[in-house]
Parts: structure tokens; C-alpha cells; sequence
């Protein structure tokens, strides 16, 4: 009864929009393969070189991956942390392309993607 009040005043469960954000695979796969097609677009056509503003496009898609993958998993993908977690887990997720540049988030803080125990002692 609660969920269906909360329903009809705009509320949904956080549970529900992550797992509705992890469609088609999941976000690591979606945002390790979008990785890979920008690899292989530079590497096997001219279209970033012809038409360079598709590196805009494509860096604002990784971006917008990026966020959700932190929805998902409450960390970003190169987290030292999460890093290990996607190995436990045996998923994979290729470093960003240089080619797209950093990432463009306001949120994102890659001061802040390294764990407590990967800190060097003060």
C-alpha cells in the first residue's frame, strides 16, 4: 500500500531504478563495449579525423555512462575499490579512450578514486 502511494505521488524505489538501469547485460558491459567501439572507430576509420566533433558525442555518451554506472554501483568505474570488485566479479571494464579526454561530470572527482587503503600515509 505504502509503495502505491508513493507510486502516485512520483516516488519509486531506488532498487527498482537500478535495476532498471542494468538492462541489455548490464552497465559494466554497456559501458566497456561503447569503449570499445570508440577504440575501434579511431583505429580502423578517419571519422574522428573527418568529422571531429563525434569525439564530443562520444565523450558525452562515456560521461553519461559513467553516471549511471555510479547509480548502479554507488562508485565510478575506476575506483581503485570498484576496480577490485569488477575483478572479483569477473567483469571488465577498458580505461577510458584518451582520445575522448577527461571526464566532463561536475560530480566526478578522480582525487576522490582512490581508496583509504591505497592512500599514501600522511
Amino acid at each position: 500500500m505504502i509503495d502505491a502511494i508513493a507510486q502516485r505521488l512520483g516516488f519509486i524505489r531506488v532498487a527498482v531504478v537500478r535495476d532498471q538501469l542494468q538492462f541489455a547485460r548490464n552497465i559494466s558491459k554497456r559501458l566497456d563495449e561503447h569503449r570499445e567501439v570508440v577504440e575501434q572507430i579511431q583505429s580502423q576509420t578517419n571519422l574522428f579525423t573527418e568529422c571531429p566533433w563525434h569525439v564530443s558525442h562520444m565523450a558525452t555518451q562515456d560521461d553519461y555512462l559513467m553516471r549511471i554506472y555510479r547509480m548502479v554501483h554507488g562508485a565510478w568505474p575506476d575506483h581503485s575499490d570498484e576496480v577490485h570488485r569488477q575483478h572479483w566479479y569477473g567483469e571488465f571494464i577498458r580505461q577510458r579512450p584518451q582520445l575522448l579526454g577527461g571526464c566532463g561530470l561536475p560530480e566526478y572527482r578522480p582525487q576522490d578514486n582512490v581508496s583509504n587503503s591505497d592512500a599514501p600515509a600522511s
